[in-house]
């Protein structure tokens, strides 16, 4: 059981994975990626290596589905993108407005998959995505082959969270966290997919936290990220200097556009503190941002400090979680603009007067 966020690249370590045991002539610890098992893993064609994904009914699908019945549609999602998204998914099936899941007859068609001997390998691997979407019907019929496979078959099952798998599948695992993704290899990665946006990428993989799916869609939505950066440095203008009237006309303002949008802003507000704070304590090398959001901080990182940076994270993540509560957008921007006034204004440790 690989578990980590989103985009953190279990699943495409669970298709490497897959990838070296069919493998005919593997390098090391990884797979040769010429040999035409390894072309027929890299084209999600092996004979041996079988998918299990979420499913829903569509116009031309009105019994129960099962991914058998969406492994073209599948394959051709993850060409390009071994990041798979439950939105992502949903798009491309056609099916936004509707719930996926795993169901009965996925189940039968697994167990009958697994009683044939394998086509051109040793192993059977079974890549099973999202177990959280499994029904109890089809869990009941899974947990024998599940606690006792057959010899060379693996499931490998790829989750962003077990908090929801059934108990008596998740006890029947091996779990394993995947870390989130390095700075470096991510870097490289993010420049591969969009060459010539090397200093939005830079800042981007500052706030995304290891996770391709994140940095994705903050590069996707760059306009928005610049929209961010200037709501931010707008905000600890006004805060600094306790502008009420303009304090007012900004929060009426960003109250507005949506609680997603306003936790991705509370997000970047807290990296660019963050950035601040290793400005001030002479780390600048490793704070990421772009040439506007550096202007900004060369001065701004004076009131970023020992003294107040503990109590500004605090401020910043409460009200990222109060607003996935749904608080009162107006009511909690207004208090923080208040708290920052505060904080901002608290002289560093060991400063005269």
């Amino acid at each position: 059981m690989l578990t980590g966020s989103p985009g953190c690249g279990h699943y495409a370590l669970a298709l490497a994975l897959a990838q070296y045991l069919q493998c005919t002539s593997p390098n090391g610890e990884d797979s040769c990626g010429v040999c035409p098992a390894c072309h027929q893993a890299a084209r999600y064609v092996h004979p041996d290596i079988h998918f299990v994904f979420p499913v829903a009914k569509t116009a031309k699908i009105k019994d129960e589905p099962s991914s058998d019945d969406f492994i073209a549609e599948w394959r051709q999602y993850l060409t390009g993108n071994p990041f798979p998204s439950l939105e992502g998914w949903y798009h491309a099936m056609g099916v936004e407005n509707k719930q996926a899941g795993i169901f009965k007859k996925e189940a039968q068609d697994i167990l009958r998959k697994l009683n044939f001997k394998s086509y051109q390998s040793d192993y059977k691997v079974i890549i099973f995505w999202m177990p959280e979407k499994m029904n109890t019907t089809a869990a009941n019929k899974l947990l024998k082959i599940i606690e006792e496979p057959a010899d060379h078959t693996l499931f490998l099952f790829v989750t962003c969270g077990t908090d929801d798998i059934l108990p008596t599948i998740l006890s029947r695992t091996q779990l394993i966290k995947v870390p989130k993704i390095e700075t470096g290899p991510l870097l490289k990665k993010l420049a591969e997919d969009y060459p010539g946006k090397e200093d939005l990428i830079l800042g981007v993989v500052q706030r995304c936290q290891g996770d391709y799916l994140v940095a994705q869609e903050m590069i996707e939505q760059s306009d928005q990220n610049v929209l961010n950066r200037d709501r931010f440095i707008r905000w600890m203008r006004i805060s600094f200097g306790l502008q009420i009237m303009e304090i007012t006309d900004w929060v009426g303002e960003v109250s507005e556009i949506g609680r997603e949008r306003l936790k991705w802003f509370l997000q970047y507000a807290l990296n660019m503190i963050r950035n601040n704070f290793l400005m001030n304590q002479g780390l600048a090398e490793i704070a990421i941002m772009d040439n506007e959001e550096s202007a900004f901080s060369s001065k701004f990182n004076a009131f970023i400090h020992a003294g107040n940076i503990e109590d500004l994270m605090k401020e910043f993540d409460l009200a990222i979680a109060q607003i996935t509560m749904n608080a009162n957008a107006k009511i909690l921007l207004t208090d923080m603009s208040l708290q920052i006034h505060r904080l901002l204004r608290m002289p560093a440790p060991g400063a005269k007067g």
